[in-house]
């Protein structure tokens, strides 16, 4: 019988909900998953990874880069 961890690392959350550990960093900036520090380690429940994988999330809005882009067009010499 294999149980489920109380917590989970922010690298094994990431793998569990098949996201980056960047993104898994923004969404505990966000408030959208709790951290539990146990010394340095940041720790999340894996409940709260449950719940959290069950809610409906939105697409977080991104900056368009093509107005701000630093890199040079073709053509402008």
């Amino acid at each position: 019988m294999q149980h489920e961890p109380i917590s989970v690392s922010r690298w094994e959350a990431a793998r569990l909900l098949g996201i980056s550990t960047r993104t898994v960093d923004y969404l505990l900036e966000k408030k959208e998953l709790t951290p539990r520090r146990v010394g340095r380690k940041v720790l999340i429940s894996y409940e709260e990874l449950q719940a959290f994988a069950r809610r409906d999330h939105a697409s977080p809005a991104r900056p368009n880069r093509s107005s701000s882009s630093p890199l040079p067009r073709g053509g402008d010499k």
